[in-house]
C-alpha cells in the first residue's frame, strides 16, 4: 500500500494528473489488487522448488497477460475469443479500469461495480487453486 500511496502522490503532485473519483474507491481496489498479485506469486510458488524461479515465473506469468490482455496495447473490446475472456477478468484489467474512471472521468465505487466484481472474485479463485495445488507435506 506505501508503493500505491507513493505512486498516486506522484501522479498528483509531480505530473499533475488530478484524482476526480473517489480516493477510497481507488484504494480499495488497490487493496484487492495486491491481493491478487499476492495470490498469483503464491500460486507460482507451487509450480517451482526455488525462490528465483517463482520470482521470475510470477514475473513473467503476470507482465505478458497485463499488457497483452488488459487493454494497455489494445482495448479489451477489440479482443475475440479467449483473448476477451482474459482481458474481462484479468485482476490487471480490472484494475486499470477503475484507474482510468478513478483519475480520467470521475467515477466512484457505485459506477465500478462492474470492475470490482471479478477482482474481488479473482483473490479466493487463485488463492482456492493455490491450496488445492499445493503438495501436502509427508510427515
Amino acid at each position: 500500500m506505501l508503493n500505491f500511496l507513493l505512486m498516486t502522490l506522484l501522479a498528483v503532485t509531480a505530473f499533475g494528473v488530478p484524482i476526480i473519483g473517489s480516493f477510497w474507491t481507488l484504494a480499495a481496489a488497490a487493496v484487492l489488487y495486491s491481493l491478487c498479485s499476492t495470490a498469483i506469486g503464491l500460486l507460482a510458488s507451487t509450480f517451482t522448488k526455488s525462490q528465483i524461479a517463482a520470482l521470475f515465473f510470477t514475473m513473467i506469468g503476470a507482465m505478458v497477460p497485463a499488457v497483452q490482455f488488459a487493454g494497455l496495447l489494445n482495448p479489451v473490446s477489440s479482443l475475440e475469443g479467449g483473448g476477451r475472456l482474459i482481458g474481462q477478468i484479468y485482476p490487471a484489467a480490472c484494475m486499470l479500469t477503475i484507474s482510468r474512471g478513478v483519475f480520467s472521468k470521475g467515477l466512484g465505487c457505485a459506477d465500478l461495480h462492474g470492475a470490482f466484481g471479478p477482482l474481488a472474485l479473482a483473490y479466493p479463485v487463485i488463492l482456492g487453486a493455490t491450496a488445492a495445488l499445493l503438495k501436502k507435506q509427508e510427515r
